[in-house]
């Protein structure tokens, strides 16, 4: 053995060792800095209508939240202002801004006009929604984005789930009567579905309702919710939206799906919908005494088109 402790042959062994350039090189884990990946602030909801959301505040000097639609994070509360308060970024930290709020801006249970952020905080706006102030790595957004998804979508056709839709509806409901507005909900099915079934087989059924979902979210308004309440129906809710309007938007939904041309192997095949639609209206004077009514009109309507004939619109 030399003097340096090493047997013969070593030095062969340790120059086979040498790494090239393409090959890896591992860092000891002490060397690495953990400060070096990147963290975004944002704010995560953990009570109110959005619960489980995260919202991050990418490139957003200012990031306002309020009533109003055009706000970073827009609050459905008639307790909450249209610009009730805003969250200043700047190299030195975070502050919040209350914005001469009716109802007061909560940090951790104190009503405050302004009051630097820290990892954790709680802010209270309006009744119910409360969100958690953190700084929060890419791969744990998308991981929060990925759960929150998957409890609001359906997941075979990526339209909102029953019970989203449910909760949005039971918002939306109290809204419009607050304000004298107007609400629509279409409730849509597909025509003789377990024919496609029997025929081509369950994933040619499959592959129709996808099919259908797609053209319904592409052809409504950005913030009508189409959800898929069960099987082979679907839901859309429509605010600010007349009757005749509602009606009329089924009809072209209703042409345009009977239109589509389904390819599943060697085989194509077409569908036709009913859709039965009911509006709860202050300037028209249509008015239910809760949600559930709403909903069970809707339904009554879609009975009618399915016994007056199939593929057809009933308001």
């Amino acid at each position: 053995m030399s003097s340096s402790g090493r047997k013969p042959g070593d030095d062969e062994i340790l120059n086979s060792l040498k790494l090239s350039d393409d090959q890896t090189v591992i860092s000891p884990i002490a060397s690495i800095d953990p400060f070096e990946v990147e963290r975004t602030p944002s704010l995560l909801m953990i009570s109110g209508p959005q619960i489980g959301r995260s919202f991050p505040m990418l490139n957003n000097e200012e990031f306002m939240i309020g009533r109003a639609s055009n706000c970073d994070l827009p609050v459905e509360d008639d307790l909450v202002s249209r610009h009730h308060c805003k969250i200043v970024l700047s190299a030195e930290g975070a502050e919040l801004i209350d914005l001469a709020s009716t109802n007061g801006t909560l940090l951790n249970g104190r009503r405050v006009d302004r009051a630097e952020l820290k990892e954790g905080d709680q802010i209270q706006v309006g009744s119910v929604a409360i969100l958690k102030f953190h700084f929060q790595e890419d791969i744990e957004a998308k991981f929060l984005g990925q759960l929150y998804e998957a409890a609001t979508r359906d997941f075979l056709t990526s339209t909102y789930n029953k019970k989203y839709f449910i909760e949005r509806l039971q918002d939306e409901f109290a809204y419009t009567q607050r304000h004298n507005g107007e609400l629509a909900i279409l409730v849509l099915d597909i025509d003789h579905f377990k024919k496609v079934n029997d025929t081509y087989g369950h994933l040619a059924g499959d592959l129709a309702i996808k099919k259908v979902a797609h053209h319904l979210l592409s052809h409504t308004r950005k913030d009508d919710i189409v959800a898929r309440f069960g099987g082979e129906e679907f839901v859309i809710l429509m605010r600010d939206i007349e009757r005749e309007k509602a009606k009329h938007l089924g009809e072209s939904l209703r042409r345009g799906i009977s239109e589509l041309k389904i390819k599943f192997d060697n085989h194509e095949f077409q569908l036709t919908i009913s859709i039965g639609v009911a509006c709860l209206s202050t300037k028209e004077k249509i008015q239910f005494r809760s949600f559930t009514a709403l909903i069970e009109e809707a339904d009554r309507k879609l009975y009618e088109a399915k016994v007056g004939g199939r593929n057809r619109v009933v308001a």
